[in-house]
């Protein structure tokens, strides 16, 4: 690949480094929060007066869960809804602050920090990334 001046240069590895961003490094952190998700709240509590949905439409179908880059990393939220009627609010801050009828907080999203900031998972998803798409990273 050929570039006219270092700006195009510049403009091709941070397109591809978003695009790694969007595919490698959100399944990684994913990964890391549907761990989370069944350590800190499936593996402590089992529900009285509900039935979890899993990966069903629950907290841990990671198809509520959404990543975006942000400033010198990435967020990572998950979305699922008290029900599934698309009006209720979202889950994650119920279970996290222990609102409603939970019985304490289990903070997935702290875990999940945790979980990715012990690691070099995130670096190594980057970097797996943009070897895929043609850039030598060490």
């Amino acid at each position: 690949m050929t570039f006219d001046d270092i700006n195009d240069l510049f403009k091709y590895v941070k397109n591809m480094t978003q695009d790694a961003i969007k595919t490698e490094v959100a399944d990684t952190a994913k990964s890391a929060m549907l761990q989370a998700v069944n350590t800190d709240v499936y593996d402590v509590y089992d529900p009285v007066w509900y039935t979890r949905r899993g990966t069903n439409g629950g907290l841990s179908d990671t198809e509520n869960y959404t990543v975006h880059e942000i400033q010198d990393g990435i967020e990572i939220t998950n979305g699922t809804p008290l029900d599934n009627d698309g009006m209720s609010p979202r889950l994650d801050d119920i279970i996290c602050n222990g609102l409603g009828k939970q019985p304490f907080p289990r903070d997935f999203y702290k875990e999940t920090t945790d979980i990715l900031e012990s690691s070099d998972d995130v670096k190594e998803a980057l970097k797996q990334g943009l070897r895929k798409r043609g850039i030598n990273v060490d």
